[in-house]
């Protein structure tokens, strides 16, 4: 899995978490500590090498009361 990969599963269950709960882009960014929708928005559309960090998933996977381990996709060593 390539790193680009494994941002793209990462930001593709952060957005299906996000909408299984009706929060916003806004609520999302207001919860990372960003005042703008736009900040989520670019990470959901992949743009400008904006990505969410470790620091940003637990934020999510403590708003959302599940495992963080939920919002990262298992990987193998070779």
């Amino acid at each position: 899995m390539t790193e680009s990969e494994l941002y793209d599963i990462i930001t593709d269950n952060v957005k299906r978490e996000r909408k299984k709960r009706a929060v916003s882009q806004l609520k999302l960014a207001l919860i990372l500590g960003h005042q703008s929708a736009s900040y989520v928005a670019r990470i959901e559309l992949r743009q400008d090498a904006v990505n969410y960090n470790l620091s940003h998933l637990l934020k999510i996977a403590d708003e959302f009361e599940m495992d963080i381990r939920d919002l990262i996709p298992e990987t193998q060593s070779t």
